[in-house]
């Protein structure tokens, strides 16, 4: 270090980084600490990474590959005594304790701590099944106790809005580690309480150290899950972290997201049913409509049949000039027979004249009622058509008190989504249309 005046000048950053990382190495090459392990992260070079803490301190510590032979890899938690020397990269000022040899002392004091507190709570009762109150099949507010800023809020709400957008999300925001975090989410699942804001609680946050697990294993934390009124979902971390809070709950779900799904399961499957009635609905109408629409042609098609057997029936009926001078013929050759007189042929004609027009009208009478039986045969399968249309017809749903709103084009609403201040709308009822302007829109 005699090449540097450090008193004499003003040193550059590299240059007071250089005497600092020479004093670490000449008088700190031969350490022996004992620490807890946490934050351990393999990197994918080989090296292990974590950071050595006590009660009141840490220290960041790496062990390279070519010294992992002869120790194992610990855990979270672990309790290890390190033998090593102190490392300062004059690069980005930073001071490291490389380990050299690694050997485990016992189990680290946090998780220690949470074993011993487990174990008081669950003497107490307070995991028993026979306490822990159902999940509500039917949830119309989720209360949140979390970050309002954390991935796991994030979560709940992309998930609640794709599986059940009609649910109310009320948030109660928290610290999720630190000192102070564990009276903070009990305080907040307290008030969830006292205004009976929610009809379940989620309490939770996404994954990390145990140290920042470590709010949700707090006796704060399992007393006020314990006294809530309110069914409690905990939902800490990911699937291999179980903090105490995980026990206490009502229910645990692995994951945030997890938890949003479970509490929008009911709410989903109610949305898939409806889904399904709907379409099935809309089936069976577009096929009755099909059969009322054959059988309209039907009628149409055998009132058709109906006119041209008339017209082909009138088609055979002789014409009054042609019967007329028929019957003249069949008169003259009677009478040129019988030799009657032409007084006696008159009468015999008036009487066969009279004959003849008493079965004209006989058969047309017998025309008449089989056409007016089979028109009205027609008519009445028409009429009953017409009416199961009208059922069927989205006039009929609207004289029920429904409507349907639409844009200026003429398209019908289905989102919110797409509307903005100052859209017209035209909404139809059963006997007319409104036209409105949106002046504000929200979201359920």
């Amino acid at each position: 270090m005699a090449e540097y005046d450090a008193i004499g000048r003003t040193l550059t950053v590299t240059e007071a980084n250089a005497i600092i990382r020479d004093t670490v190495a000449e008088f700190f090459s031969e350490l022996t600490i004992e620490g807890e392990v946490s934050g351990f992260r393999p990197s994918s070079s080989g090296q292990w990474y974590f950071t050595l803490k006590d009660s009141q301190a840490a220290l960041d510590a790496a062990v390279f590959r070519s010294a992992q032979y002869s120790m194992a890899a610990p855990k979270n938690g672990d309790l290890v005594i390190a033998k090593g020397s102190l490392s300062y990269y004059a690069k980005n000022g930073r001071l490291s304790f490389v380990i050299r040899s690694m050997r485990i002392k016992g189990e680290g004091s946090l998780l220690e701590m949470i074993e011993k507190r487990k174990d008081y709570y669950r003497s107490l009762g307070y995991f028993d099944e026979d306490r822990k109150r159902p999940i509500p099949e039917e949830i119309r507010r989720i209360g949140v106790v979390t970050s309002p800023t954390g991935a796991a809020i994030r979560d709940v709400l992309n998930i609640t809005k794709r599986r059940a957008p009609g649910i109310d999300i009320i948030i109660f925001p928290c610290l999720v580690q630190g000192e102070e975090a564990a009276e903070d989410i009990a305080a907040r699942i307290r008030q969830a309480n006292a205004f009976a804001a929610a009809d379940v609680l989620i309490v939770g946050r996404g994954g990390g150290s145990a140290e920042d697990l470590a709010p949700f294993s707090d006796s704060a934390v399992i007393e006020a899950i314990h006294e809530s009124e309110i069914p409690v979902i905990s939902a800490v971390g990911h699937e291999i972290d179980w903090p105490i809070s995980d026990f206490a709950a009502d229910r645990r779900a692995p994951t945030p997201s997890a938890a949003a799904e479970l509490v929008t399961e009911g709410a989903y499957r109610r949305a898939e049913r409806l889904r399904a009635i709907l379409s099935s609905l809309s089936s069976e109408m577009r096929t009755r409509v099909w059969r009322m629409d054959s059988r309209l042609r039907r009628a149409e098609s055998f009132k058709g049949l109906i006119a041209g057997r008339i017209s082909r029936a009138r088609a055979l009926i002789p014409s009054t000039s042609e019967l007329g001078h028929a019957l003249n013929m069949r008169l003259s050759l009677r009478i040129s027979e019988l030799g009657w007189t032409e007084e006696e042929a008159a009468r015999a004609m008036r009487d066969k004249v009279e004959r003849g027009r008493d079965e004209v009208g006989k058969m047309g009478k017998e025309a008449e009622a089989i056409l007016s039986g089979r028109m009205k045969d027609a008519r009445s399968r028409l009429a009953m058509a017409e009416r199961e249309c009208q059922a069927l017809s989205p006039l009929s749903i609207l004289s029920r008190g429904y409507s349907v709103t639409m844009d200026g084009n003429g398209r019908v609403i289905r989102h919110i989504s797409g509307m903005h201040a100052g859209d017209i709308i035209r909404t139809r009822i059963s006997d007319g249309e409104l036209i409105a302007r949106v002046e504000e829109s929200h979201e359920l």
